[in-house]
Formats: structure tokens, sequence, C-alpha cells
């Protein structure tokens, strides 16, 4: 496996602001040579949560890891959070976007089948990345700025909303408590019809993200005839990640039992599911 960090600030030669974040860690299989071709994979960007105050450790390679195992090749973005505001994060994951497609070539990448997938305030960004691309803050990448889009997204228990049923926190940290900000950054009016498809999933009983941040995410798709898919489960508190001891300690998995029906995970099959669907699958390329 390949397996390294990439200064993105570094790498697109661009000053880094003090205190900034900005690190690519990429996580690419081998192709065993044994095997008679080579593979060309889909790829993945995450994109943990943390309020906007850090990048959840929980959310990330843990998640690379399940993503890995069918057969994606992975990247996870540790951005820049509070005190920077708006646009700082979102300029660092459209650089994360810009340099996969950028390298597909090293990396035995598919460049048309790259997800970005975001947990918390990390689907915040995610979805910034499905509605704002267009944005004039990417101006700053010139002719590779189409390349910041990618061709789906995960919103996994996703901020979305700056208003009733907002997590405060996320909001404020982004926005800077500027007001103007706030509502722009209110995601379920950035939706376009050119937005990206998306899969969104949420808990009716999260009380720190409510669900309703995900339906008004889903309904924005909806009214624009952009493609997604919705899943909300009754029950599972806010910051699931993937449910297992990867991602969190035997104790914990324990105290969810009691109110842990088996398909809290469930998101991992029926994404692959519907990325497989939409042509997110190993294309292999014969040895010459």
């Amino acid at each position: 496996m390949i397996s390294k960090i990439v200064n993105l600030y570094e790498y697109f030669g661009l000053d880094k602001p003090e205190n900034a974040e900005g690190n690519l860690e990429v996580l690419i299989p081998h192709t065993h040579p044994s095997q008679y071709y080579n593979c060309a994979r889909p790829a993945v960007l995450v994109l943990p949560g943390g309020g906007y105050e850090y990048t959840s450790d929980r959310e990330a390679e843990p998640v690379a890891f399940k993503f890995l195992a069918q057969g994606y090749s992975a990247f996870v973005l540790r951005y820049t959070c509070a005190p920077a505001t708006y646009p700082v994060a979102f300029r660092e994951a459209a650089m994360a976007m810009v340099y996969i497609r950028e390298n597909y070539k090293e990396y035995d990448l598919m460049p048309d089948k790259v997800l970005a997938i975001g947990f918390s305030a990390g689907g915040h960004l995610c979805g910034c990345l499905a509605t704002l691309t267009g944005d004039s803050v990417l101006d700053f990448l010139g002719d590779k700025k189409p390349l910041a889009k990618p061709d789906a997204c995960g919103l996994m228990y996703p901020v979305i909303t700056s208003t009733r049923k907002s997590h405060a926190g996320s909001i404020n940290n982004i926005s800077g408590g500027d007001e103007k900000l706030k509502e722009f950054l209110s995601l379920e009016n950035r939706v376009t019809k050119d937005s990206v498809p998306a899969y969104i999933f949420a808990t009716n009983m999260d009380a720190c993200v409510p669900s309703k941040n995900a339906l008004l995410m889903a309904c924005a798709y909806e009214e624009n005839g952009v493609p997604f898919t919705l899943h909300i489960l009754e029950k599972g508190h806010h910051g699931l990640s993937v449910n297992d001891l990867t991602s969190d300690a035997p104790e914990t998995l324990l105290e969810r039992e009691p109110t842990s029906p088996a398909n809290y995970n469930d998101w991992l099959p029926q994404i692959f599911t519907w990325l497989t669907e939409r042509g997110f699958t190993i294309k292999a390329i014969s040895k010459k």
C-alpha cells in the first residue's frame, strides 16, 4: 500500500495560512503482482466531522479502511478549523479534489469516479463541494476549478442549515458569527440542478445535529431534480461513524447496545450499492 501525507499548500505552491492544516492522507492499495490485470479504482475523499473545531479521528481512517476493503483508493483530508472561517476549509477540500484527479495516472484511479463523503460538520463541508464549486472563492484554481466538483457525495448526519434546528456550534465556527455568511452557508438554499448526486444518512434521535438537516437537503434535491437517496433511522445517537471497534471503544459500543439495532452501520452496504449503480466499480485493465 502507498501511504503518505501531502501538504496541499505546498503542492499548489500557495502560502500556508498561520496554523492551517490542509494535509491530505493518501491510502492507495497495490495490485498484487500475480494478477493478470492492472486496476483503475474509484476514489473517496473522506471529510471527518468535529464541529469545525477539529477533525475527528473516529470519522477519518476508520471510514477510509471500509472503502479500501471495497477496492477504493482513499484520501483523508485534515482541513483547517476555527478560528479560521469560510472559505479556508472549502478551499482545502477543493484542492484535495483537484489533487486526486490530477494524479489519477500515478494512483491508477478513475478520474470520473471520485466520491466525497463527510460526517457532521464534515458533511457540511462535503455539501459545500456538492453545491458551491462555482463560487468565486475557488477562482484561484484557474482552469482546474471544474476538477473540484465530486462525482457523488455522501452526507452523513450532516450539518446543513443555519436556520431552525441547526447545529449552532458548527455554523458559528465556519461563519465566525457573520450573519450574512451564516445565511449563505445554509446549504439547502444553495442546491441547484447542477448539484452533485447524494447519499444522505441521519438518525431521528440525533440530539446534536437534528435529522431536519438531512430532510431539508433532501427536499432541496427533490425540488431541483438532483438524484439522491435518503435513509433516516428512528434510533441512533450522533456520531455513529462505522459503529465498530475501528471507530469506537468497546464500552461505547456496549452502551449503544440496548438501542443499537443491527442497521446502525447498514449505511455501508447501502452506499456501496448506490455507488455501484452509479458506476463506482474497479475497472480491470489487461497488462500489455
